[in-house]
């Protein structure tokens, strides 16, 4: 947490704060009305953080530290407030960020999504509408309604302990009737926005009488940015079909309805939400891998993103890497052409991942080991195939076990010499020779570079010819080297 700072943006002063590293793709936490950044909690931000996020929260005109207006007499526009959202990217240097808003913050996530496209990565839109007050949509619920009509007065606002009251009291209506209302820690909350508001009158009542501005429900079909839905089962105010009609209504949007969750974000359900956003935001897990890859390499501990980004998948922060129901082509097409057979001779598989290939030369014959240094791969591995013949263990190529050491009859490396930096090439495959038996046989697949060509910036660092010929060494001779049609070295080898 870098702490709060107050921004010059749109010529107004904003207070915002950031959490996390500014190279890491960005989130923009957008809070709904009468709501200051506190509403994001420091630990909600925090654990978003620490999936590889820059996240950024801000306080609206008329909450937190931000800029004030008289009470009832607020000095801007819906459109001020979008615009206000843009700035605070603007203001950090962020060319695109990932959009989080709820309630209000979800409408002007959508707006930013319709008129500024090209800022917004992605959107998550929380207990929001397309349409407030559409008349084919529900309107609030009975309850919802009879908590309107009895409303407390209003408290003296320069009475803290008092306004706290009044606004924990005004929270609960909104909060899932399937769950005790949590109000320590809404208590714990607002305690926080009022303690820190700089005039809390103005934050409960400016944003109800601002003009909303021109509605955008007959253009969300407009949306690009890919769109999660995330919404409470039990919201009160925007029923679950306002959540279903926007999910409809953006091309492609993901629909996530939220058990036991009202028109809020509880604690309790933080462990559905923050995977589902960190998910929704990860880019796919290529992506996530060249960003671990990066702080690994950073960190001096070039493997360790293996284990980073099978835990952040197994956690569904990210889609599950390399997840393939069978083998790899390259290593099936090699074992059918060779009418390969096992016959209970032993095999490793390098790498194993979640287990597709190690399955495979299983099944062909052979009596196999299978590692890999990501000890949440293996147990993945072992979840999905129960039963298994596989030995399945957590190792590191470059401390295995001394009794591996020219044990097996079929060593198979898929895609692990490539995904270490060259600097560690000569080493990396000495270490995967090494393996190979007496009369045994290496089979290696590896994504191709030309002579000429720069060495890239990854992983994967694809290998060249020479780097291929290099395997044949210290008694292992080269069998067939091809180059398939899909920028793939295919390499088999065997030790005399």
């Amino acid at each position: 947490m870098t702490g709060e700072k107050i921004l010059r943006i749109n010529g107004v002063d904003l207070c915002v704060e950031t959490f996390g590293e500014a190279g890491d793709p960005a989130v923009l936490l957008v809070a709904g009305a009468s709501s200051s950044m506190d509403w994001w909690e420091p630990e909600f931000c925090a654990r978003l953080a620490a999936g590889g996020r820059f996240v950024i929260r801000y306080d609206h005109r008329d909450t937190g530290r931000s800029v004030t207006y008289p009470a009832g007499k607020p000095g801007y526009s819906g459109d001020d407030l979008v615009e206000d959202a843009v700035g605070v990217l603007d203001a950090l240097g962020v060319a695109r960020a990932h959009v989080v808003g709820i309630s209000m913050g979800g409408g002007i996530g959508q707006v930013m999504g319709l008129d500024h496209g090209e800022r917004v990565a992605s959107l998550t839109l929380m207990s929001t509408s397309p349409g407030p007050g559409d008349a084919d949509l529900p309107g609030v619920t009975e309850a919802m309604r009879a908590a309107f009509g009895e409303a407390a007065a209003e408290p003296d606002w320069t009475d803290r302990e008092a306004v706290v009251e009044y606004v924990v009291n005004g929270c609960r209506p909104y909060a899932a009737a399937s769950r005790p209302f949590d109000e320590d820690g809404v208590r714990e909350i607002v305690t926080r926005v009022v303690e820190r508001s700089v005039n809390i009158e103005a934050a409960m009542k400016n944003h109800y009488l601002i003009d909303g501005g021109e509605g955008t429900r007959a253009r969300l079909s407009q949306i690009a940015a890919p769109t999660l839905v995330l919404h409470g089962v039990e919201d009160p105010l925007f029923p679950p079909a306002h959540g279903r009609a926007l999910a409809g209504e953006i091309p492609d949007a993901r629909l996530l309805p939220l058990e036991g969750v009202g028109h809020e974000s509880p604690r309790a359900a933080w462990d559905v939400v923050i995977p589902a956003i960190l998910w929704h935001t990860s880019g796919g897990w290529g992506r996530q891998a060249d960003l671990l890859a990066t702080k690994a390499l950073a960190d001096d501990d070039p493997t360790g993103w293996f284990e980073r980004l099978y835990a952040a998948a197994d956690a569904g922060e990210v889609p599950m890497p390399w997840d393939r129901e069978g083998p790899r082509e390259p290593l099936r097409e090699w074992a059918e052409t060779g009418a390969v057979s096992g016959g209970g001779r032993r095999a490793v598989v390098i790498g194993c991942g979640l287990g597709a290939d190690a399955e495979y030369v299983a099944g062909l014959g052979f009596d196999t080991d299978a590692f890999d240094i990501s000890a949440t791969a293996v147990r993945t591995a072992q979840r999905r195939h129960p039963g298994s013949a596989v030995r399945y263990r957590t190792a590191d190529l470059f401390r295995l076990p001394a009794e591996w050491i020219g044990a097996f009859d079929l060593v198979v490396e898929i895609f692990t010499v490539q995904a270490l930096p060259v600097s560690m090439r000569g080493d990396t495959i000495a270490a995967v020779r090494g393996l190979v038996g007496p009369g045994g046989t290496l089979i290696v697949v590896m994504a191709a570079r030309e002579d000429d060509e720069e060495i890239v910036d990854g992983p994967p660092w694809p290998l060249t010819r020479a780097e291929m010929v290099s395997f044949a060494e210290d008694g292992l001779s080269l069998v067939r080297l091809e180059k398939l049609e899909s920028r793939l070295w295919r390499a088999e080898y065997r030790r005399g």
